[in-house]
C-alpha cells in the first residue's frame, strides 16, 4: 500500500498546473455543498425559533369561526381531538381580558419607599393600568421557553406567569406580586415565572383575534381563574399537538370540513402567524432539499473533473502502467493506484473546501447575526454532505480509468506510440440513451402518475433516466459539432479546416466529460428558467382584469355614492362597479384539500359579488374575458336569477363539478346557516391568485382554492354585507393619475362615515392598480427564479476549470504534431486560433447538451408540478424566456472559448525546436 501511495503521489507531483486546477474546482464545489448544507443548519433553528414564536409547543390551534358573541368551542371538540390517535395531547384554553397592575408591596430586593414604589401605592402609572389577555389551561409543560417555575395545575395556588413583555410593561419581575381584576374582583397573584413568548399586543386594548398561546400577557391555572372570575371555565381554543409521524397537512385539511359541522362550528385558526409559522417549516424543508440537490450537483462536477484529469494522467502513462505491470504491480496494484490517485485529488479539494467554507460563513455569520439568531456552523450533517459530493464523485470519476489501465498488457510497453484517432461511435449507446431520455416524457405526460408515492417513483425515474439518456448520447453530439461545426469554425477563425479536423473527437468521452461538466449546470440553468417563467404565467394577472381595485377597509361604501367615484376624473363611468369581497369555507372538502393541499386545492374560496350585465355582457364589459365552459348569455341569467356563479376552469378540474352542479359555502358569522351556488360558467382568470391576495379580497386566511362570481344582491344578503367592499374599475385613459384618484375617493367615502369613525381612524381606503400587482408578481418571481439559478451557475462557472484542463491535456498531447506544424511553414496565430477554436467547439457541445437537456427537464418539471409541487394544477402553456436562455448559451460559449486563451497562448509563445524535443521526450 505504501508502494502504491508513493507511486501516486508522484504521478500527480509531475503535473502541478493540472493538480491545482481540479483541485480548485473540487474545493469549489466542496464550498458550494458546505455553504448551502450549513445554511440549511442555521435556517432550520431559526426557523424552529420562529415557528414557536404564536403557537409554542403546539402545531394547531383551534377556535370558533365566528368572532361575534366570543363563542365558547364545544367540548366535544377537545374529546374528538384526544381521540383521534394522530394527536399526542390537545388542551383546553381559557382566553379572556383582565386589569392587571402591580401591587404596593414590591417583591424582595424593591425598595417599597422607592418613587416607584409610591407610584404603586397610588394605583401605577396610567400605562401600568391597561388590559392584558389572561390565558388559563393545565398543561404540564409551558407552551414557551420558562424562566422560574411554571404553574401548579388543579390546585387553587396563588400563582402566574408572564410573558418578558408583559413584565416590563408592568415593571415586575420573579417574586413580585401583581392584582387581577375581573368583574371587579381583585385577585393577588405572585409571578413565579417568566415566558418568552412573542408579543402580540400586550396592553393593548382591543381583544385579539388570534386564538394562540401567543395571544397570552398572563398564564395561569384553570382553578386560579375560576377563582377570579368566579365562573366555570370555558374553551376558547384548543391547542393540538401532532405525533411526530404525523402529516401535519393531511391532518389539517382532514380535519376541516368535520370541525364546521359541531353545534358551535370551529376550525383550526388561520391567523397569519400561525399560517406564517407552518410555512417557514416548509421553507426549510426546501431549503434541506436544495442542499440535496446541491450534493448531487457537486457530485457530478467533481466526478466529471476529476475524470477528465484522471483519465488525462491513464492515456499519457499507459504505457508506463504496462510496464509496472510487467515488472512489479499486480492488476489490482494498479486499479489501487488509480483510485489513490483520484482520493488524493479529492482530499485536496475537501480541506480547501472546509477552509473557505470557514471563513466564508463566519464573514455571513457576522453580517446576518440578526436573522441567523443561532450562528452559522459547520456541522455533522454540513461535513457529511460534502464528502459525499467529493469522494463520492472522485470513486466514481476513478472507475473506468481504472479499468482502462489494468487493460494495459505488458507487451504493450514495446509498441510504438501511436497518434490518437477519432473513436468510433457506440451506436447502440447511442440508441440506448435516445430510448432513456424518452422516458421522462412518458411518466409524465402519456402514463401519468397518481397522487401518492407513485408521483416521487415515476419523477426519479424519469428525470434520472433522461439524464443517463444525454450522457450516453454525449459522444454523438461530440462527433455532429466536429462534422458540421468544425468546417464553418475555420472559416470564422480563418484557419485550415485540417487543423481542427477530429480533434474533440480523437479522445471523444474525454471531450465528452468536460462539455458534460458544463451541461450540468447550464442544464439546470434552462430546466429552472423554463419551469420558473412557465409556472409564472399562471399567477400573472392576465388581461381579464379591469385597471384597478379600490378598497374600503372602514366598514364599506354606500352604493348611493358609487356615482360620485364614477365621475372622478381619470376613471371611465362605464366600467366601475361596486363589489363585495368574502372568503367563506366550503362546507364540503370538494377539493380534496385533505388529501394534498395545494395552492388551488383548499377548503374556501374567494367570493365576488359584483353585477354580473355590466361585468360579463354587453358590447363592452368590465371584464374581457375567456370562457372555456358554459354559455355566456345563459351563465349571466342564472347568475341575475340569483344563485347562478362563474367558476375558474381549473376548480372543475380539481374538483370533477361540472355546469349545473352545486357547491355549499359557511357563511364566517352564521355557520350554522350553508348557502348553495349553483355553477353556470367557468373562466380562464390566470393570476387570480395575488389580484385577490393583493388587493385584500383574502380576509379570512392567505390560500383560497378558487376566485367565484356571482350576483352582487344574492352575495350582500347571504353574508350579511350591507355596503360595497370595493371598487373594481378601469382608467379612462392611460394618463389617469391613481393618487388623485385615492384622494377624491377617500373625501367621497369620508362623508359616507360616521362623525366618530372620521374622527378616530379617518376613512381608510386603498387603491391596487392591477399593473403594479403584475410587476410586483413579476419581481418577486424573478428575484425567487434567479436565487434558484445562481447555484447551477456557479456549477457551470466551476466546471471551466474542467475544460482548462481537457485542453491543457490536448496541447500536451500534440506537442510534437504542433512542433512539426510549425516548422512547415503554419503561424504562430493560426495555432492560437485553432486551440480557441477547439475551446468553442467544446463550449457548443456543452451548449447542445444543455439546450436539449433544459428544455425538456423544464417541461416534464411543470407537468409533474401538478402532482407534487404546493403551486402546481394550473397547466400553464410552455414558456421559454429566450432572451435569458440565449444568453447563458452564448456565456457558455464564452467561458470555453475563454478557458483555451492561457493554453493557447503558452503553447503559441514556444519555438518549434522547443515543441519537438518535448514531445520527443514525453514517455
Amino acid at each position: 500500500m505504501r508502494k502504491v501511495f508513493r507511486l501516486a503521489v508522484a504521478f500527480l507531483r509531475e503535473h502541478p498546473a493540472r493538480v491545482a486546477l481540479t483541485s480548485l474546482a473540487t474545493t469549489a464545489a466542496t464550498c458550494l455543498v458546505i455553504w448551502i448544507a450549513s445554511g440549511y443548519d442555521s435556517l432550520l433553528q431559526t426557523f424552529d425559533y420562529w415557528a414557536s414564536k404564536a403557537l409554542g409547543h403546539y402545531q394547531l390551534s383551534i377556535g370558533p369561526i365566528a368572532t361575534e358573541g366570543n363563542p365558547a368551542v364545544p367540548r366535544e371538540v377537545l374529546e374528538a381531538m384526544r381521540s383521534d390517535p394522530s394527536v399526542a395531547s390537545a388542551e383546553p384554553v381559557w382566553m379572556s381580558r383582565v386589569t392587571v397592575r402591580p401591587r404596593s408591596d414590591a417583591g424582595p430586593g424593591r425598595a417599597a419607599d422607592s418613587a416607584e414604589g409610591r407610584l404603586r401605592g397610588l394605583g401605577g402609572p396610567p400605562e401600568r393600568r391597561s388590559e392584558y389577555t389572561l390565558l388559563a389551561f393545565d398543561s404540564a409543560v409551558p407552551p414557551f421557553d420558562l424562566e422560574g417555575k411554571w404553574l401548579t395545575a388543579g390546585q387553587g395556588h396563588n400563582e402566574a406567569a408572564l410573558t418578558r413583555a408583559a413584565a416590563e410593561r408592568l415593571q415586575v419581575r420573579l417574586g413580585d406580586t401583581v392584582t387581577v381584576t375581573a368583574k371587579e374582583r381583585p385577585t393577588d397573584l405572585i409571578v413565579t415565572g417568566l415566558l418568552d413568548a412573542p408579543s402580540l399586543g400586550a396592553g393593548t386594548y382591543a381583544v385579539p383575534q388570534i386564538r394562540t398561546p401567543g395571544a397570552g400577557d398572563l398564564f395561569v391555572s384553570t382553578a386560579t381563574a375560576e377563582r377570579i372570575f368566579g365562573s366555570p371555565p370555558e374553551i376558547s381554543f384548543v391547542g393540538v399537538a401532532v405525533k411526530s409521524e404525523t402529516d401535519l397537512t393531511k391532518f389539517r385539511f382532514g380535519w376541516g370540513p368535520r370541525l364546521s359541522r359541531y353545534d358551535t362550528p370551529v376550525q383550526f385558526q388561520e391567523a397569519f402567524e400561525i399560517e406564517e409559522a407552518l410555512d417557514e417549516s416548509a421553507s426549510a424543508d426546501n431549503v434541506r432539499i436544495q442542499s440535496y440537490a446541491t450534493t448531487g450537483i457537486a457530485m457530478l462536477v467533481a466526478m466529471l473533473v476529476i475524470f477528465g484529469t484522471v483519465s488525462m494522467g491513464v492515456t499519457e502513462r499507459i504505457r508506463q502502467f504496462a510496464v509496472l505491470r510487467a515488472l512489479v504491480l499486480t492488476r489490482t496494484q494498479l486499479s489501487l493506484l488509480i483510485f489513490t490517485e483520484a482520493m488524493l485529488l479529492a482530499l485536496t479539494g475537501f480541506l480547501g473546501g472546509l477552509l473557505l467554507s470557514g471563513l466564508l460563513l463566519g464573514v455571513v455569520g457576522r453580517v446576518a447575526a440578526r436573522l441567523l439568531h443561532h450562528g452559522t456552523t459547520i456541522g455533522p450533517y454540513s461535513l457529511g454532505l460534502a464528502a459525499i459530493a467529493t469522494f463520492g464523485g472522485a470513486f466514481l470519476a476513478a472507475i473506468v480509468p481504472a479499468w482502462r489501465a489494468t487493460r494495459a498488457r505488458p507487451v504493450d510497453a514495446m509498441a510504438p506510440g501511436q497518434a490518437p484517432v477519432a473513436s468510433r461511435l457506440p451506436i447502440r449507446t447511442i440508441l440506448l440513451g435516445i430510448a432513456l431520455i424518452l422516458v421522462n416524457p412518458l411518466v409524465t405526460f402519456v402514463f401519468p402518475p397518481r397522487f401518492d408515492q407513485q408521483v416521487y417513483l415515476a419523477m426519479a425515474v424519469g428525470f434520472v433516466s433522461m439524464s443517463i439518456g444525454f450522457v450516453l448520447i454525449a459522444p454523438a453530439v461530440v462527433a455532429l459539432v466536429d462534422r458540421f461545426g468544425g468546417p464553418g469554425l475555420a472559416r470564422l477563425f480563418r484557419i485550415d479546416p485540417k487543423l481542427l479536423g477530429s480533434q474533440i473527437t480523437s479522445h471523444v468521452w474525454r471531450t465528452a466529460a468536460a462539455a458534460l461538466s458544463m451541461a450540468v449546470g447550464l442544464g439546470l440553468f434552462i430546466g429552472v428558467q423554463v419551469w420558473g417563467f412557465t409556472m409564472l404565467d399562471g399567477f400573472l394577472v392576465g388581461p381579464w382584469a379591469p385597471d384597478a381595485v379600490l378598497a374600503f377597509q372602514s366598514g364599506g361604501l354606500p352604493l348611493s355614492k358609487v356615482p360620485e367615484i364614477a365621475r372622478l376624473p381619470g376613471v371611465d363611468p362605464e366600467h366601475c362597479l361596486p363589489i363585495v369581497v368574502e372568503q367563506p369555507r366550503l362546507l364540503d372538502d370538494v377539493t380534496g384539500s385533505a388529501e394534498r393541499a395545494s395552492v388551488i386545492r383548499q377548503d374556501n374560496v374567494v367570493l365576488v359579488g359584483i353585477d354580473p350585465r355590466k361585468a360579463f355582457g354587453g358590447d363592452r364589459p368590465l371584464f374581457e374575458v375567456e370562457w372555456a365552459d358554459g354559455d355566456p348569455r345563459q351563465a349571466i341569467d342564472e347568475m341575475v336569477a340569483g344563485r347562478g356563479c362563474l367558476v375558474p376552469d381549473h376548480f372543475l378540474t380539481e374538483t370533477k363539478l361540472a355546469i349545473g352542479d352545486s357547491f355549499d359555502l359557511v357563511p364566517p358569522e352564521a355557520p350554522t346557516s350553508p348557502v348553495r351556488y349553483r355553477i353556470a360558467g367557468a373562466l380562464r382568470l390566470p393570476g387570480w391568485h395575488w389580484q385577490t391576495k393583493l388587493t385584500g379580497f383574502r380576509s379570512r386566511t392567505h390560500r383560497a382554492a378558487a376566485l367565484v362570481f356571482a350576483n352582487y344582491g344574492t352575495v350582500a344578503d347571504d353574508f350579511s354585507l350591507p355596503a360595497a367592499t370595493h371598487l373594481w374599475l378601469d382608467y379612462s385613459d392611460q394618463h389617469a393619475d391613481s393618487q388623485a384618484i385615492t384622494a377624491a375617493a377617500k373625501a367621497i367615502y369620508a362623508e359616507a362615515l360616521p362623525p366618530e369613525a372620521r374622527e378616530n381612524d379617518g376613512p381608510k381606503i386603498r387603491l391596487m392598480a392591477v399593473e403594479d400587482i403584475r410587476q410586483m408578481t413579476r419581481n418577486n418571481a424573478t428575484r425567487w427564479i434567479w436565487g434558484v439559478s445562481l447555484l447551477p451557475l456557479v456549477s457551470t462557472a466551476i466546471a471551466g476549470l474542467g475544460v482548462l484542463n481537457i485542453i491543457l491535456a490536448s496541447i500536451r498531447s500534440r506537442r510534437w504534431e504542433l512542433g512539426l506544424l510549425r516548422s512547415i511553414g503554419i503561424g504562430q496565430s493560426s495555432i492560437v486560433r485553432a486551440i480557441l477554436a477547439e475551446g468553442f467547439l467544446i463550449g457548443l457541445v456543452a451548449v447542445l447538451l444543455s439546450l436539449g437537456f433544459g428544455l425538456l427537464a423544464g417541461w416534464c418539471g411543470c407537468g409533474m408540478a401538478q402532482y407534487i409541487s404546493f403551486f402546481g394544477g394550473l397547466h400553464p402553456a410552455l414558456h421559454v424566456p429566450w432572451r435569458v436562455v440565449g444568453g447563458a448559451l452564448l456565456g457558455v460559449l464564452v467561458l470555453s472559448t475563454l478557458a483555451a486563451v492561457w493554453p493557447a497562448l503558452s503553447i503559441g509563445r514556444l519555438r518549434p525546436l522547443t515543441l519537438l524535443q518535448q514531445g520527443r521526450v514525453t514517455f
